[in-house]
């Protein structure tokens, strides 16, 4: 035997309402087409499920038993359609993947995120945070769609890099080192201290964050590495050396172990958006669009 589920349906809401025509106008049916539906319900069971008068309708007791079971399977019916609309929503909303290198942009990586999700409330944003040279081939495979991650970096000519933030760089030290307290500092005063930098870089760009060689001629101390910001940081905290980072580290990255101190003689950090430039993600343009809109409203910005 075998019973629509519109049926079933059916024979919830003539429980409900107790009244054929009321029933009927729920379902967006006529009376007799209701009628009929509900007597072959009852053919199929072999039982009456209602007893009708030309004053009222009830239920039996029969139509009493089956009641609490027909919702169930209604309840049960409402939550697989539910569900299949949000598998097909799911898959075909937009998806923008979103990677992070380090401090990334800052507050402008949030404000970026925050408004592609009011342009596009229906996309499904997936963020995924990058090592520092992660980047081309994270692109390049398809785990990410765009980038935020600092320069300088040599990229081929598929990828696409665009100047969007510019910030000052900042010494990362203990809280007890006896530069914590300082407001600014010159890179020559740091010529004596060990710094701790990214394991296996290209040596091109971890001499430009170690400002290596300084404009005195002299060459920078190197002590450990980690392949982490937050491993760069831990070294700094347990007394490792001290690091450069850019000054949004101290924003994301602020603990009462280390301190942050501005350099005033350096040359900024230049935080990149990358993305692929022949991405078929619609997303990607409008992404960019808008990190770039909003770069030029922060005080900041590279422009």
């Amino acid at each position: 035997m075998d019973v629509p589920i519109h049926v079933v349906r059916y024979f919830c809401v003539l429980a409900e309402e107790l009244h054929f025509g009321r029933a009927a106008e729920r379902l967006s049916i006529t009376p007799p087409s209701l009628s009929q539906q509900i007597s072959r319900l009852e053919q199929q069971i072999g039982v009456k499920l209602f007893d009708r008068s030309s004053r009222k309708v009830e239920l039996t007791a029969y139509g009493s038993d089956l009641l609490p079971l027909a919702r169930r399977v209604q309840d049960d019916h409402d939550q697989i359609l539910s569900w299949a609309r949000s598998v097909r929503r799911d898959r075909d909303a937009p998806v923008l993947k979103v990677g992070l290198v380090a401090a990334s942009a800052g507050t402008l990586t949030t404000a970026a995120i925050a408004a592609t999700m009011n342009a596009f409330p229906n996309a499904r944003i997936e963020m995924r945070r990058l090592g520092f040279f992660d980047v081309i081939d994270d692109l390049e495979a398809g785990r990410v769609d765009v980038v935020f991650g600092p320069g300088p970096i040599q990229v081929p000519p598929r990828i696409r890099s665009e100047p969007i933030w510019r910030e000052p760089r900042i010494l990362v030290t203990r809280s007890d080192h006896r530069f914590a307290d300082r407001e600014s500092i010159s890179i020559l005063e740091t010529n004596d201290e060990v710094f701790v930098a990214v394991t296996d870089g290209r040596p091109e760009v971890v001499d430009w964050w170690l400002v290596d060689p300084r404009p005195d001629g002299s060459r920078p101390k190197r002590g450990l590495t980690a392949d982490s910001v937050d491993g760069l940081f831990e070294l700094v905290a347990a007394g490792a050396g001290v690091n450069i980072a850019g000054q949004s580290a101290a924003r994301q990255y602020r603990r009462d172990e280390l301190a942050f101190i501005p350099f005033d003689d350096i040359e900024p950090a230049t935080i990149l958006l990358f993305s692929l430039g022949d991405t078929q993600n619609p997303m990607v343009k409008a992404f960019r669009e808008t990190a770039q809109e909003l770069s030029s409203l922060v005080e900041v910005s590279f422009h």
